[in-house]
């Protein structure tokens, strides 16, 4: 991984074996990032996502492996209990035009990953909030 910095947004290179969300909360974490919005694209070896179910408040995961296109990669970072948060989700598509999305909880960079974390002034908490069972901003 490597990566430079731009008037608050830092240009992301990861390299084949890194992994998205250890790298990002790496960088955030080194640069004391407390807001900021995520976006990429690149390619994946393994990937696993996964979509909420509203009713029992748990993820249906899935994971996948072989060549994947990463069409898009978004998400933020705000804070809870005063430590980063990443909330990410990711598009993937592979050579059968077959495509899984949802909520991302690990991916390994299998060519390359191009990824931009623009930074915002201020700090965003998230709270959990009973009702949802998600961790919700508060202001």
């Amino acid at each position: 991984m490597e990566y430079k910095s731009f008037n608050g947004t830092f240009i992301v290179r990861l390299d084949v074996g890194d992994e998205i969300v250890e790298s990002i909360k790496k960088i955030v974490e080194t640069e004391n990032i407390k807001l900021a919005q995520i976006n990429g694209l690149g390619g994946a070896s393994n990937f696993t996502i996964g979509v909420r179910k509203k009713d029992t408040k748990d993820y249906v995961k899935a994971t996948f492996s072989g060549d994947y296109e990463i069409t898009n990669l978004h998400g933020n970072v705000t804070r809870m209990n005063g430590e980063p948060y990443l909330h990410l989700h990711i598009g993937c598509g592979n050579d059968k035009n077959e495509y899984y999305g949802g909520h991302l909880f690990s991916c390994v960079i299998g060519a390359t990953a191009e990824i931009f974390i623009t930074t915002y002034d201020g700090i965003v908490e998230r709270k959990l909030d009973e009702k949802t069972g998600l961790n919700l901003f508060t202001f």
